[in-house]
C-alpha cells in the first residue's frame, strides 16, 4: 500500500500545484481583502503539504520493510478494467438514443454485477435508486438538461 501512497502523493502534489497556478489567475487579493482565488490557493497549498507528508510517511515505511516494494500493476484485474471501459463507452454511445434514466440504470446494474457478487435484486434496486436520485438532484433541482431518449423524460 505504501508504494501506492508514494505514487498518489505525487498526483496530489501536481493537482495542488495546478490549483495554485489556476487560482493566481483569479486573483488572490490580500489577507484583509481576499480575492476570488484566495481559498482555492489555500486549498492547493494544503494539498501540496499533505502530498509531501504522505510521500515522506510512505517512504519511511518502505525503508523499514523493503519487501513492501512491489509492482503497482501486479494486482490489476485486466478483464474487469477492459469490461468497465467497454461498458462506459457503450454508455456514452447509447445515452443520447435511449435517454439518461434507462442508460444510467443499465450501466449501474452491469457495473454492480461486474464487481463483487451482488444479487440481481440488489443490483436492480441500486440501479433504480442511483438513476432516480441523480435525475432528481441534477435534472429537477439543478435543471441540468439530460438526453430525453425514448421515454421522453
Amino acid at each position: 500500500m505504501e508504494r501506492y501512497d508514494r505514487i498518489f502523493s505525487f498526483i496530489w502534489i501536481v493537482v495542488g500545484i495546478s490549483q495554485c497556478v489556476g487560482s493566481v489567475s483569479l486573483g488572490i487579493g490580500e489577507m484583509v481583502e481576499p480575492g476570488t482565488g484566495f481559498m482555492p490557493f489555500a486549498m492547493g497549498l494544503v494539498m501540496i503539504a499533505l502530498g509531501i507528508a504522505l510521500f515522506f510517511e510512505a517512504s519511511a515505511v518502505l525503508r523499514k520493510d523493503p519487501k513492501l516494494n512491489f509492482s503497482v500493476w501486479s494486482d490489476v484485474y485486466w478483464r474487469r478494467v477492459l469490461y468497465v471501459v467497454l461498458l462506459l463507452t457503450a454508455y456514452a454511445v447509447v445515452l443520447p438514443k435511449i435517454g439518461y434514466l434507462i442508460a444510467t440504470f443499465l450501466v449501474m446494474v452491469f457495473l454492480l454485477k461486474s464487481g463483487e457478487p451482488v444479487k440481481w435484486i440488489s443490483a436492480v434496486f441500486a440501479g433504480i435508486a442511483a438513476s432516480t436520485i441523480s435525475y432528481i438532484i441534477f435534472g429537477v433541482w439543478l435543471n441540468v438538461a439530460f438526453p430525453r431518449g425514448i421515454l421522453g423524460f
